[in-house]
């Protein structure tokens, strides 16, 4: 009875999981495809206008969608830990989200305080971060030292450690709390899905530092 309650939990949170990044994911690849469609256009006009050497600097390759279902997870991820952790953060009782202080007689909290702060520090802003920076990729002299061992900005690096430690969040909490629901499966799953998307070989290219067409990773032209 117990097993089969689990194995629901678990698809439930996989599908819960799923849905909620493809969704956002879905909306970011709609607002990047219509701006892709205005780069083309402002690109053709463009080129009516230069000559062939100026265009040949000029291409940009659009997002893969892996890369934008990944952006989705994390914003999902992102907003909704932002606000449980403001959530708990006001009211360490677990009044306003109607979790009772119960939960914790397993746990060194006497309170939702300290929780509810790494929930929206780590990751509420850190995933909203990790958003920004992937799409914007930004130079941050202490993330170049990662690069040296993945290849790809270090906010691929940032995504990936948000995911396990989604997961390592959940598992910290089942054992804690001794039990486990519905939420916790659900969100345990977001973080595999963070993982496993950051993992594909066409998010990977995208974010590569150096990327020559037909020249293998980690090769050089």
């Amino acid at each position: 009875m117990t097993a089969g309650i689990l194995l629901g939990d678990l698809v439930f949170g996989l599908l819960c999981g799923a849905a909620a990044g493809t969704l956002v994911g879905s909306v970011l690849e709609l607002s990047g495809g219509l701006r892709l469609n205005r780069l083309q256009e402002h690109s053709t006009r463009a080129d009516s206008e230069s000559g062939p050497a100026e265009r040949a600097g000029e291409t940009q390759l659009p997002q893969p969608r892996s890369l934008r279902w990944l952006l989705g997870c994390l914003l999902f991820l992102g907003v909704s830990a932002l606000i449980g952790g403001v959530g708990l953060v006001g009211r360490p009782s677990g009044a306003w989200l109607h979790i009772p202080l119960s939960v914790l007689k397993y746990s060194p909290f006497r309170d939702f305080l300290i929780p509810g702060a790494l929930l929206g520090s780590v990751f509420g802003l850190g995933s909203l971060g990790a958003v920004l920076a992937l799409r914007q990729r930004p130079v941050w002299p202490a993330g170049t030292r990662l690069t040296r061992f993945t290849g790809e900005h270090w906010s691929w690096s940032a995504a990936v450690s948000l995911g396990l430690g989604q997961l390592v969040w959940i598992v910290t909490q089942v054992v804690m709390v001794r039990g486990v629901d519905g939420l916790q499966v659900g969100y345990g799953s977001l973080g595999v899905l963070i993982v496993v998307l950051a993992f594909r070989p066409d998010v990977r290219a995208a974010l590569a530092l150096t990327r020559t067409p037909g020249v293998p990773r980690g090769k050089s032209p």
